[in-house]
């Protein structure tokens, strides 16, 4: 177990003691959730920040990217039908 001590500012702020904020892997961004028990004591609990790159392939690809040329192609294809079924 660690045990560290901290302060309660004017703002009423503390400050993470970087012993325990290094044990959790805690980092710039991350958020805190604050637990009050009956008793009075505080539970405090970590909650990770999401890194965009964290949601990489968690959707699965339903077609290949053929490249930007062959994409810009096939736009300027659909455009130019859906302008001439409106002529």
């Amino acid at each position: 177990m660690i045990r560290e001590e901290t302060s309660l500012t004017g703002k009423g702020q503390i400050q993470l003691p970087a012993k325990i904020r290094k044990a959790i892997g805690a980092e710039i961004g991350d958020t805190f959730l604050f637990e009050l028990t009956d008793q009075k004591e505080i539970r405090v609990k970590l909650v990770k920040k999401i890194k965009l790159l964290d949601l990489t392939g968690i959707f699965p690809k339903k077609k290949v990217f053929p490249g930007i040329e062959k994409e810009e192609e096939l736009t300027k294809k659909k455009v130019s039908r859906k302008i001439a079924q409106n002529e």
